[in-house]
């Protein structure tokens, strides 16, 4: 019969190494992409991001003057210190470098990208 304490030891150990492998690969596949710049002719740069669970897309580009915004979210919306990008959309608080960016011409944001048939799943 396991003690608590050997439950602890022994059970937990697959589920950490299981939880680890993910993670391993993502920074394999993410090292390897950035070992690899690629040359274009016009001088841009393509950055994609992935903010995988935990990102709120809401409270990172703000729809500041949206009214559905600000009833839907009474507890979680950004009222104070969004770095407005036009009338209507800003930028978190915490994402000053960004903003520089984007008022220097160096960054454009892309939003409502998705894929045909979604499933709703997180995963």
């Amino acid at each position: 019969m396991f003690s608590r304490r050997d439950f602890m030891k022994q059970g937990l150990v697959p589920v950490f190494a299981g939880s680890a492998v993910p993670s391993i690969f993502a920074n394999g596949v993410a090292a390897a992409a950035a070992d690899s710049p690629r040359a274009t002719s016009n001088g841009r740069i393509l950055v994609l991001v992935q903010l995988a669970g935990g990102n709120d897309g809401l409270n990172t580009l703000i729809p500041f003057q949206d009214g559905a915004y600000h009833d839907a979210r009474p507890t979680l919306r950004q009222d104070t210190g969004v770095l407005a990008l036009n009338n209507q959309l800003g930028l978190h608080p915490n994402l000053k470098g960004l903003k520089a960016s984007y008022d220097a011409g160096q960054l454009a944001i892309v939003q409502g990208v998705g894929y045909p048939s979604p499933n709703l799943s997180h995963f």
